[in-house]
């Protein structure tokens, strides 16, 4: 079983090879010109892992090329698409909170997005040259993933005409092509676009339908084959899938196709579009029983939806584990009273602190106690895990690489065993650097890359290099201070170490 880490340090060297001249990702490994539309629903995947600069300027550039009508054009510039423009709505929208100026862009995208819905709602496009004359294989049901960013810009911008919009494009779909929804129709990487258009537009029961009945087609290795005739698979079809059933809550289901798909990654970091059927037959195969759909080129979207499954992945597979989350923590536990005594380093009364990676709240809970003069915050990857604390000013949900809260928000902050899940943990340092004020502190309590071996951990866990930190530090702008060992549960073996940042 390829290790998540390393599968997704490739990727994310595979996004930064493939970017053009800093402004958006390529077509292909083989096609390295932008793809407006892919580049823009990147944006979302990257802020959740914490490229919040790359975000920004595939952002500024899908905003410098959007044509004076609202619309974007393909990655020839040669005509325009409704389902492209509404994939750069979802990066655009997903941006906003971080770069006002977007939202002119919104407007005139959804406007020019609705000028193209005919009166019995059905959404069509000025061009389909780029889907090629296959029914069987592209549609234009993949127009029912145009229509979460056009709702959500809807209640963004009251706008219940872009919601009404919606609602009247999908109820189109589902009176005059429900068959083809409900059935394994086309490409699986096309039909896995409306099956999360179904989820995002919470069409949840429909989609949980239409997803068993696609269990029908599962080989031995557990996919499903890229086309419902054809035995081999593709890859990104692979992930977008694994995403829908992570979105269902069906971890399992979810991991055999996010594995298969894993096990194909080439050294590069990146996926070709499709590949061989398993089994030592597959070599005999000719026609369209050989993988055709970007058989031999890299495709950037496959990179973007393995980021999508890996950051669902990592949220279904805690929340399951949250059942064994320790609710508290003793007061002389030394991890805890370093918390609280660097806290006190910086203030006594008035303090805004967060505890980002939270859990259960269980640090926070005596901090309420001992120090009940300070606001206290919550960042948790689960609303569920957090649920039930109490007293807080705010809680946030929002990954360790992503943290929902403005920059220079807080007066302390820290991250107790939860810096070690991050996957990204340069993103995850630049984030707690990020959201602390300057003459703040934040805290990291962990356990060192040293001791590694000493306990079993889980695949999305890596221990912590004093190397990596101090190169953190520096390159923020930081002083670091590292305490070797913390004491925990009447023990002091060094399992577990502080580093403490001042900005």
């Amino acid at each position: 079983m390829k290790n998540w880490i390393v599968a997704f340090n490739r990727a994310m060297l595979w996004i930064k090879e493939n970017t053009i001249k800093g402004n958006g990702i390529a077509v292909t490994s083989k096609e390295q010109v932008i793809y407006p539309e892919v580049t823009g629903y990147y944006i979302p995947t990257l802020l959740q892992w914490g490229e919040r600069d790359r975000a920004l300027a595939y952002a500024k550039y899908l905003c410098s090329i959007q044509k004076a009508n609202g619309s974007w054009y393909d990655s020839k510039d040669v005509a325009p698409y409704v389902f492209d423009s509404a994939q750069i709505l979802k990066g655009l929208i997903a941006v906003r909170g971080i770069m006002p100026d977007v939202d002119e862009h919104i407007l005139r995208g959804c406007d020019w997005l609705i000028s193209n819905m005919q009166l019995d709602g059905r959404l069509t496009t000025p061009s389909k040259d780029a889907w090629g004359n296959d029914e069987d294989f592209c549609s234009e049901l993949i127009h029912i993933y145009c229509l979460s960013p056009l709702k959500e810009a809807g209640k963004i911008f009251k706008r219940p005409d872009y919601i009404e919009a919606a609602g009247k494009i999908l109820s189109y779909y589902k009176k005059e092509k429900m068959d083809r929804i409900r059935n394994f129709s086309l490409l699986s990487h096309f039909y896995a676009y409306i099956m999360e258009g179904l989820y995002d537009l919470g069409e949840i029961e429909l989609c949980r339908e239409c997803m068993e009945r696609l269990e029908q087609y599962r080989n031995k290795k557990n996919g499903i084959p890229g086309l419902k005739d054809v035995p081999w698979v593709c890859s990104t079809g692979l992930f977008q899938l694994a995403v829908v059933w992570y979105k269902l809550g069906d971890l399992e289901k979810g991991n055999s196709l996010f594995y298969y798909a894993l096990s194909l990654q080439n050294p590069s970091g990146g996926w070709y579009g499709s590949y061989p059927a398993p089994g030592i037959l597959s070599k005999f195969y000719c026609g369209r029983k050989r993988p055709y759909y970007f058989a031999d080129a890299e495709i950037s979207w496959a990179v973007k939806y393995f980021l999508d499954a890996l950051a669902w992945k990592e949220k279904l597979g805690f929340e399951g584990q949250a059942m064994s989350f320790m609710d508290t923590i003793e007061k002389n536990n030394g991890r805890y009273m370093l918390i609280k005594e660097q806290l006190l380093t910086v203030g006594t009364s008035n303090l805004a602190v967060c505890d980002v990676g939270c859990g259960k709240g269980r640090y926070l809970l005596n901090l309420l106690e001992d120090c009940p003069e300070n606001d206290y915050y919550a960042a948790d990857i689960s609303a569920k895990v957090m649920q039930n604390i109490q007293g807080l000013k705010d809680k946030q949900v929002g990954s360790m690489t992503n943290v929902a809260y403005n920059d220079n928000s807080f007066d302390f902050v820290y991250a107790c065993e939860s810096f070690e899940h991050a996957i990204n943990l340069h993103a995850a340092f630049c984030e707690l650097f990020r959201i602390t004020k300057p003459g703040g502190k934040f805290v990291i309590v962990d356990k060192p890359i040293e001791k590694l071996g000493e306990l079993d951990i889980d695949e999305w866990e890596q221990w912590i290099s004093d190397d990596d930190i101090k190169a953190y530090a520096e390159e923020c702008g930081g002083t670091l201070q590292i305490r070797e060992s913390v004491p925990y549960e009447s023990k002091d073996d060094g399992l577990f170490r502080a580093w403490i940042v001042t900005k």
